[in-house]
């Protein structure tokens, strides 16, 4: 019988419940792991996993719960700021870490991460799930069959109408770093790049603005109130990303925008024969005298959260690759960090 994986969680918080500790349950009752222990900084959400999930033990001090117990997975579900620093605890602890969006705070962090990574000989991954999503991988097996030609140009939307995140600490600079950018524009540009296989990113234009998420007549959207006097990040960012030979990416986001849909999430990949789209999903091309649509009505539909922990936990098992390598990630936090620096500058900001 194989050895049962030693799991533990870091940051006990909404999205560790909705999505991160209802996996570890699940694969604790086939019987893969065991879930040791469960820290939060607010001990009553370490003790609820305690209790709900099966924990064995509750902590509130993460640098406590490593030097006491011994983990081969370590779930990093913490505040953006405590990223970096429990992930290099932990893999210096000796656990393999997966450690939720985004990678970190900024580049340097993330090369960090990677140093303690490559010095421990462990396995780290972003939890990037919508590359694990249904249609995200049908749409990669089309991008790599070459059915696309040549691609030259993508688009990476993530739009909310009014969508300012009610809880948590999302909307405080020193906590999260950004807004709506880091927040949900970090799935969407990772999922664009994978499709295109990653090319590297060589300069970055952008702009980064607050218009919604400190006004009292517009602050309560659909997620809820927040601190008023707390907002301090953009709400909305917009950027032109040059990439290597040549490629162009779009990126537009925002947690608050005057726009027709509650919600807008859409990719677009375009090639010299063909582009793919999420929204509608599907492929599109031309013939010798005709365009061409062609549509999935249908694709499963596997939880992306839950998908892309159970690979983490298979390439640990089975001594795999990672699907989400450190070094996209880090591609994506330059990016990201160069879009705030060019809003700040009013310049193109150039990628090394």
């Amino acid at each position: 019988m194989a050895k049962k994986l030693r799991v533990g969680l870091i940051g006990a918080g909404d999205i560790a419940n909705q999505f991160h500790l209802p996996t570890w349950q699940e694969l604790e009752g086939q019987g893969r792991v065991e879930l040791i222990a469960a820290c939060d900084i607010i001990e009553e959400r370490a003790r609820k996993a305690q209790e709900k999930y099966g924990a064995r033990k509750a902590y509130v001090s993460y640098a406590k719960m490593l030097k006491e117990e011994q983990f081969d997975i370590i779930d990093v579900c913490t505040q953006n700021r405590v990223h970096a620093p429990a992930t290099i605890a932990a893999l210096q602890a000796g656990a393999n870490v997966v450690v939720e969006k985004p990678m970190a705070m900024n580049s340097k962090e993330c090369l960090a991460m990677m140093a303690a990574a490559k010095k421990a000989k462990k396995k780290l991954m972003v939890a990037q799930h919508m590359r694990f999503e249904g249609h995200s991988e049908k749409l990669k097996a089309v991008s790599e069959s070459g059915e696309l030609g040549q691609i030259y140009t993508a688009t990476a939307r993530y739009l909310r109408r009014r969508g300012i995140p009610g809880w948590g600490k999302f909307h405080i600079a020193k906590e999260s770093l950004g807004g709506p950018l880091i927040d949900v524009g970090v799935h969407v540009m990772d999922l664009c790049m994978w499709l295109m296989g990653f090319p590297k990113p060589v300069a970055v234009s952008g702009k980064v603005y607050r218009m919604f998420g400190d006004r009292p007549d517009l602050c309560n959207g659909r997620f809820g109130l927040y601190p008023l006097e707390e907002f301090d990040v953009e709400d909305y960012a917009t950027a032109l990303v040059r990439l290597e030979n040549g490629i162009t990416m779009n990126v537009d986001c925002s947690w608050a925008a005057n726009i027709a849909d509650n919600q807008v999430v859409n990719i677009s990949v375009l090639g010299d024969k063909a582009g793919i789209c999420t929204e509608p999903l599907g492929v599109y091309g031309y013939e010798k005298d005709a365009l061409t649509s062609k549509r999935f009505d249908w694709i499963a539909k596997p939880e992306g959260h839950r998908a892309a922990l159970i690979h983490f936990a298979d390439c640990v098992e089975q001594n795999l690759p990672v699907r989400v390598q450190p070094a996209e990630s880090l591609m994506i936090q330059n990016i990201i960090d160069a879009i705030y620096e060019s809003s700040k500058k009013n310049k193109e900001i150039v990628i090394k």
